[in-house]
């Protein structure tokens, strides 16, 4: 589940609560739309747009699915999302300052275990990131054709284990700060010592 499509449940005769599930997964884009503007072209007798903002949010491993709309800058009453430049605010903010938009994660062509076509393949499945990999809902796994459950696997398995690494390398680096501060403590009692010992 993501925020994209919360889950409403009636908690009481006119009350109902909306559950978020996580954002990180999908794949969203900012850019400028000429909305054509059906009054004013009408009124004007020739075609009349308007630049707008529009986000698409697509979903790895689903083709078929695709939200392409206004860009919300305000929570919607009918609908208890935040808006979207707080929901993305990485990719609110390259498109505001007119940079590529970044994906979040380790890219998907650039994962060891994959060769070029089954990137490619994954990418066209809109499968960009591991991250995005491990993430594909059952219902979309036949996207990914055969052996699509074990790519996932694997994608969530390489992913505990470089987060576990990352662990490890965190450990390190204090444990190696910690001696280096330990060294230095020693460093100073010995040279506070040495003066005592000069000034008797």
């Amino acid at each position: 589940m993501d925020l994209a499509t919360a889950k409403i449940e009636q908690s009481g005769v006119n009350d109902y609560v909306a559950y978020h599930g996580d954002d990180r997964n999908l794949f969203v884009q900012f850019e400028m739309v000429a909305e054509k503007q059906g009054f004013e072209s009408e009124a004007q007798g020739r075609p009349v747009f308007k630049d707008q903002a529009y986000i698409t949010i697509m979903f790895p491993g689903d083709k078929t699915r695709k939200i392409s709309r206004r860009v919300q800058m305000n929570p919607m009453e009918s609908a208890p999302f935040p808006p979207d430049p707080e929901r993305f605010p990485k990719q609110w903010a390259a498109f505001q300052s007119q940079q590529e938009q970044p994906v979040t994660g380790m890219p998907i062509d650039q994962w060891a275990p994959l060769t070029k076509s089954m990137a490619a393949e994954l990418k066209a499945n809109r499968v960009f990131t591991v991250e995005q990999l491990s993430a594909v809902p059952d219902s979309a796994l036949h996207t990914l054709g055969m052996g699509g459950r074990e790519l996932r696997e694997k994608a969530q398995v390489w992913l505990k284990q470089a987060e576990s690494g990352a662990e490890t390398l965190r450990l390190a680096s204090e444990n190696t700060q910690l001696r280096a501060d330990l060294d230095l403590l020693k460093a100073q009692v010995a040279e506070i010592a040495a003066l005592k010992k000069a000034s008797k």
